[in-house]
C-alpha cells in the first residue's frame, strides 16, 4: 500500500507517513467530522487547521489525513468548553499543538470540579409540597419555567438547590417570582460573557508564557479562592454605581420640571 506524508497536527516538519486509503476529500472529512466543508475553510484560513496535501494525480483536489481529523475534534472540544478562536488559535501556535491542547483539556476536572460543587436533588411530590408550603400560588410554576425545577415523572429534579433555595426565600420575602427569575436570567447572562472571557484570557496567557515554571493547573487552583469573592466585591460596587446614577438622574429629572414651563 503507497504511503505519502501529511502535515501533522502541530505542524511539526516531521510528518507522519499515511497510507493513501486514509486521505480524504474535504467532503469526506466533513462527513467524518461532522464539520461543513465552509466551516473547515473557515478555520484553514484562521489557521487552525493545517493546510491539505494536495493529490499528486490532480493537483487542484486537497487531501486531508487522521491528523487533519483530529485537529478538527480538538478544535471542537474546545469550542465546547467556551473557547474563542483567537484563544484557540494561541493554544495552538506554540510548540506541539497536540501537547499543549492535550495539556489544557487535561485540566478538565480542576476546572470543572471545584468552583462550587453543585448536587443536584431529586424530591417527591410530597416533598416539593412542603418546600413550597408557604410560596405563593404559582410558585411552582415560575420555578419550571425558570428551570430551577424540572419534572421526572412522578417526582422533580432540582439541579441546583442552593440557587432554588435562595430563589424560594426572596419570594418568601416578597418579591415576585417573575422578577426573581428575570433577575437571576441577567446575572447568568452577564456572568456567562465574564466567565468566557476571563477564560479565553488565561489561555491567552499561558500561551504567551506567563507563570512560567508553574503549570497550568497550579495557577487555577490558586485563582479559584478569589473567584467567588472578587465577583462578589466587583458586582456590589457595580451595583451602587448604578443606584448612584439612578439617583442623580432622578435628580436632573425633577430639576428639569421645575425649571420648565408651569
Amino acid at each position: 500500500m503507497a504511503k505519502r506524508t501529511v502535515p501533522r497536527p502541530d505542524d511539526d516538519p516531521v510528518a507522519a507517513a499515511v497510507a493513501d486509503d486514509e486521505l480524504m476529500t474535504i467532503e469526506e472529512l466533513a462527513d467524518r467530522s461532522g464539520i461543513a466543508p465552509r466551516t473547515i475553510r473557515f478555520y484553514q484560513g484562521e489557521k487552525l487547521l493545517q493546510k491539505p496535501e494536495r493529490d499528486r494525480t490532480d493537483g487542484r483536489v486537497a487531501r486531508y489525513g487522521p491528523a487533519h481529523l483530529e485537529r478538527l475534534r480538538l478544535v471542537g472540544e474546545l469550542r465546547d468548553r467556551g473557547l474563542k478562536l483567537p484563544a484557540i488559535r494561541n493554544l495552538l501556535a506554540e510548540g506541539d499543538a497536540t501537547t499543549r491542547v492535550a495539556d489544557w483539556l487535561g485540566l478538565d476536572e480542576s476546572l470543572r470540579g471545584s468552583w462550587g460543587i453543585v448536587e443536584p436533588r431529586i424530591v417527591t411530590r410530597e416533598e416539593l409540597a412542603k418546600l413550597l408550603v408557604d410560596a405563593p400560588a404559582g410558585t411552582q410554576g415560575e420555578l419550571e419555567d425558570g428551570r430551577l425545577l424540572l419534572r421526572q415523572g412522578a417526582a422533580w429534579l432540582i439541579p441546583n438547590p442552593g440557587l432554588f433555595d435562595l430563589t424560594l426565600g426572596l419570594i418568601a420575602d416578597g418579591v415576585p417570582g417573575d422578577l426573581v427569575l428575570e433577575a437571576g436570567a441577567i446575572l447568568g447572562k452577564s456572568l456567562g460573557t465574564a466567565a468566557r472571557e476571563l477564560i479565553d484570557l488565561f489561555v491567552t496567557m499561558v500561551g504567551q508564557g506567563y507563570g512560567r515554571g508553574i503549570d497550568t493547573g497550579t495557577l487555577v487552583n490558586a485563582f479559584r479562592p478569589a473567584a467567588g469573592d472578587a465577583a462578589r466585591m466587583i458586582f456590589e460596587q457595580q451595583l451602587e454605581r448604578a443606584i448612584e446614577d439612578l439617583l442623580n438622574d432622578t435628580k436632573r429629572l425633577g430639576r428639569q420640571r421645575q425649571s420648565g414651563p408651569s
